[in-house]
C-alpha cells in the first residue's frame, strides 16, 4: 500500500513538473511578433550530365518551391535582390541587372522582380553605425499597409535584406516621408536586422 502511495506521489510530481515546463514555454514566446519569412539559398541548375545519369536528384523534394522566372534575362548580375517565391512563402537571393549603385536602381530591380510595386520611390538614405536609414515615399507605406501580413512581411524583408547586403548594413530603419511605418499589423519604429 505504501509502494503504492509512492508511485502516485512520483507520477504527480512528474505530471506537475512537465506542466510547468510546458507552460513556461507558452509564456516565453513573443505572441505579436511577425512571423519573418524563411530565406531559401538559389539552387544549383542540372547539367545535361545530371539528367541523363539514371540516379535520382537529392535536390527534389515531394514540393520544391517555385521560383520567380529570373528578372535579369542579360544573364549580368550586378546587384542581388531578395524575391518571393511564387507560393509568397520565402524569399530567394538572385542576380538582377541595376544601371548604376544608386538607392533607386535596387529599388527598380525589386519593382522588376516584383517584390515591390511600381511607383515606390528611394526618397533619402543614411548610414550610421551599421544601421542604414531608408526615407521611403508614400506608395511603398500604401503597398505595405494594402499587403496581408505575410506580403508585408516579404516586401519588408525584400527591401531589408537587398538594402543590408549591399550598402554592407547590420540593420535597416525604413521611414515613409519621413515618418515612422506603420502599417496597421506592426510599428516599425525599429531597426531591422535581416534574416540572409
Amino acid at each position: 500500500m505504501k509502494r503504492s502511495k509512492v508511485i502516485i506521489a512520483v507520477i504527480a510530481i512528474i505530471a506537475v513538473v512537465a506542466a510547468a515546463c510546458v507552460y513556461g514555454y507558452i509564456r516565453s514566446k513573443p505572441a505579436d511578433e511577425p512571423e519573418k519569412p524563411s530565406v531559401t539559398k538559389p539552387e544549383n541548375p542540372t547539367t545535361p550530365d545530371d539528367s541523363n545519369s539514371g540516379k535520382p536528384s537529392d535536390s527534389k523534394t515531394d514540393k520544391p518551391a517555385v521560383q520567380p522566372e529570373n528578372p535579369n534575362p542579360s544573364g549580368t548580375e550586378s546587384v542581388t535582390i531578395y524575391v518571393p517565391d511564387e507560393q509568397g512563402e520565402t524569399l530567394t537571393p538572385t542576380g538582377a541587372d541595376a544601371k548604376d549603385d544608386s538607392d533607386q536602381s535596387l529599388v527598380d530591380a525589386l519593382i522588376a522582380a516584383g517584390s515591390l510595386p511600381d511607383g515606390v520611390k528611394v526618397q533619402s538614405s543614411s548610414l550610421e553605425n551599421g544601421t542604414l536609414t531608408l526615407d521611403m515615399n508614400a506608395a511603398f507605406g500604401e503597398a505595405i499597409r494594402a499587403s496581408g501580413t505575410a506580403g508585408e512581411t516579404l516586401k519588408i524583408y525584400a527591401l531589408v535584406n537587398t538594402f543590408a547586403q549591399a550598402r554592407g548594413a547590420t540593420a535597416v530603419l525604413i521611414t515613409v516621408d519621413g515618418k515612422v511605418l506603420e502599417s496597421g499589423h506592426e510599428v516599425y519604429d525599429y531597426a531591422i536586422e535581416p534574416n540572409n
